[in-house]
């Protein structure tokens, strides 16, 4: 029996995992495997109910006596962009959040060397005051250290002034990593994680329950990521005093150590599914939409999350540090991405109860009435092991879709130089866009179609596609397939994922939903089509005119799978066709790591084959690869060049004479 299966039969008797178990779970490329083992798990304690709150992040100073490696946040008294609030400007920034329903304030900041202990008793006091009802979060044992060495008083006197204050609970930060072997390395200066341990332990001894975080994706290794959630583990047993287990996905910019990358998806995942897994004595497992971005923490909810976070607003720390997710989401756009998920959304409060279940269970079902219902993410058990891909350093893509522009001679004169361009990385692919418009230049010109495809193979060209352009419905297109085989050029077909909006629910923003069953027409037409055509791959679309999350787009690239067969290619161009929901959240590429490459490894697990064409110069093609590798996937295809002259996509609806 091997190890997946023997961890398989621990967790259905009921048997805790060990560490080895933990270990090779994160090192195994089995992420769905895994994903469905810890969404199972996770549907045993949630059933499908996810949590978010609507709370308010404020960070109060980031002016810091420490100098921790990885922390972008902090700045020295004085620095440039150094900062503290007084009190009665925190107090006005939460009045707008209760006022908008927050029932959480969330308080964690640098550690202000003249700040004394009386100032963070009367922000927690006067807190409570203005706001007795809402929950009062602050402090991570780093922060309550520093009081405590200031005024020379024991934690337990600092913790007990501050809970008579008004503190509710602590929320887990400073955690980072508890190895010694890494924490020595990335924050030296904060406390240990043996003082980190003893902190939340005495908190919860005298009643305030904790968050407990991990910060992952920067130096450490998985063992060090399996000793620091054996700890967590340990106290939960002792104690059980903890809320949630919240991975943190390192945010890798302006800092000291050197990192230029973010966390990729797969890697995100896998650490939220082997917590579920491990931590089977925490019943929730946090997917952190602010470090994670919106789209992978979707995800999150079919891998083991049962939990969104909230409203936030303002998180500064993980923005600071490089963070693209925003700083605010609405309870609708909150409540939209977990039922597209095929989730039932549940406000709760700070300590994981739920706030009116009654009346979030009905809301939940009048937005589905409203908006469309979803089904949740079903894992596929079969996955791709190679992901291809070209690049413009040896590959172009000529469009045809005006032929009225263009004429034969011209389309193949451009094919044949541009074939015949300098190509340090091989001779240059020519990729043809517009099977309809080929044809009607052909016909034009009285050229045979089948003689007009074999004269494009000897100008260079090296596949046909469809475009938006071509009538999947006309019975011409058919022919034109057919003829481009029997001259022995290869052809894609093109399906279009497409969502529409409607009004989600009374008085709120308009949503999008996925038209599935326009989606399943086209999918009738691949499945039935697709050998007598000759087609040879299909490349899967994502519409502009509405929202679609990543989730969707992989359960699309698995519905394509089933319908196209093994041995179609499933082409899924991440520069053009996947989605994300960056453009949706006023986010978008800010130059080091474009939004979609977080996706790619997880395109093939859906059964995708091919990447399409990739440009160097948005895309960090070895980055690429070494996600792909990664995730246990074997990467072929083109490779980039300091010498590409090659542009991704040529219009060629003018002439290059009529060209400004």
């Amino acid at each position: 029996m091997n190890q997946m299966r023997e961890i398989e039969k621990k967790i259905e008797s009921g048997i805790r995992l060990n560490d080895a178990d933990a270990l090779f779970l994160f090192e195994s490329p089995d992420l769905l495997r895994i994903g469905a083992l810890a969404d199972r798990v996770n549907r045993e304690k949630n059933q499908d109910r996810i949590f978010y709150n609507i709370n308010r992040h404020i960070n109060p100073t980031n002016i810091c006596a420490l100098s921790c490696k990885f922390c972008a946040f902090s700045r020295k008294p004085g620095e440039e962009g150094a900062y503290a609030y007084e009190i009665d400007e925190m107090v006005e920034k939460a009045r707008t959040a209760v006022n908008q329903g927050a029932t959480e304030l969330h308080m964690v900041g640098g550690l202000h060397p003249r700040w004394p202990f009386k100032r963070y008793l009367d922000m927690i006091s006067t807190m409570h005051q203005e706001f007795p009802a809402v929950h009062l979060k602050a402090f991570t044992a780093v922060e309550l250290d520093w009081m405590a060495r200031r005024e020379r008083r024991t934690l337990g006197e600092i913790l007990q002034d501050l809970k008579n204050a008004g503190l509710g609970s602590l929320p887990g930060g400073g955690a980072e990593i508890f190895h010694p072997e890494i924490r020595d390395v990335i924050c030296d200066t904060k406390v240990s994680a043996e003082q980190w341990i003893d902190t939340h332990r005495l908190a919860h001894s005298m009643g305030l329950r904790s968050n407990c975080t991990m910060l992952y994706g920067h130096i450490e290794r998985y063992e060090h990521r399996v000793d620091h959630m054996r700890r967590l583990r340990e106290l939960q047993d002792e104690t059980g005093g903890f809320n949630v287990f919240i991975p943190l996905a390192f945010q890798p910019y302006q800092n000291d150590m050197g990192i230029g990358r973010y966390t990729f998806g797969f890697d995100d995942l896998k650490t939220i599914a082997v917590a579920r897994l491990y931590l089977d004595n925490f019943t929730n497992i946090k997917s952190y939409w602010v470090m994670l971005g919106q789209d992978i923490a979707q995800l999150g909810l079919s891998f083991g999350a049962n939990d969104f976070d909230g409203t936030v607003t303002e998180e500064k720390i993980s923005r600071m540090a490089g963070g693209r997710a925003g700083m605010v989401m609405s309870r609708s756009d909150l409540e939209h991405l977990i039922l597209r998920a095929g989730r039932t959304p549940v406000e709760r409060d700070t300590l994981y109860r739920p706030i009116d279940l009654e009346k979030s269970l009905a809301r939940a079902a009048e937005m589905r009435a409203s908006a469309g219902d979803a089904s949740p993410l079903m894992l596929p058990v079969a996955r791709a092991r190679k992901l291809s891909f070209a690049t413009t350093s040896n590959t172009v893509q000529l469009n045809v879709d005006d032929p009225a522009n263009i004429d034969w001679k011209h389309l193949l004169t451009t094919c044949e130089q541009m074939a015949a361009m300098p190509c340090p990385d091989g001779p240059r692919q020519i990729i043809l866009a517009g099977l309809t418009a080929t044809s009607r230049l052909m016909e034009s010109a009285s050229i045979p179609i089948e003689n007009g495809f074999a004269d494009l193979a000897k100008a260079g060209v090296r596949r046909l596609i469809e475009t938006a352009a071509d009538d999947a419905t006309d019975p011409s297109l058919h022919l034109i397939h057919k003829a481009a085989h029997r001259a022995d050029m290869p052809t894609s077909g093109r399906v279009e994922l497409r969502a529409f909006t409607n009004q989600a629910h009374a008085g709120e923003p308009a949503a999008s939903r996925i038209d599935w069953n326009a989606f399943q027409k086209q999918l009738n037409r691949v499945s039935q089509a697709m050998r007598p055509l000759g087609m040879t791959a299909i490349s899967l679309e994502a519409s502009r005119d509405g929202v679609i999350s990543a989730g969707e787009y992989l359960d699309a690239i698995q519905r394509l799978r089933s319908a196209a067969g093994e041995q179609a290619e499933i082409v899924t161009s991440i520069l053009s066709h996947v989605p994300t929901l960056a453009p949706a959240m006023g986010l978008g590429n800010d130059g080091s790591q474009h939004p979609v490459q977080k996706l790619v490894p997880l395109l093939a697990d859906f059964g995708a084959d091919d990447l399409g064409l990739i440009d160097p110069a948005m895309i960090k093609v070895n980055r690429l690869v070494e996600d792909i590798r990664s995730a246990g996937i074997a990467a072929a295809g083109g490779w980039p060049s300091d010498h590409s002259d090659a542009n991704p996509s040529l219009d060629l609806r003018h002439k290059p004479d009529d060209r400004n």
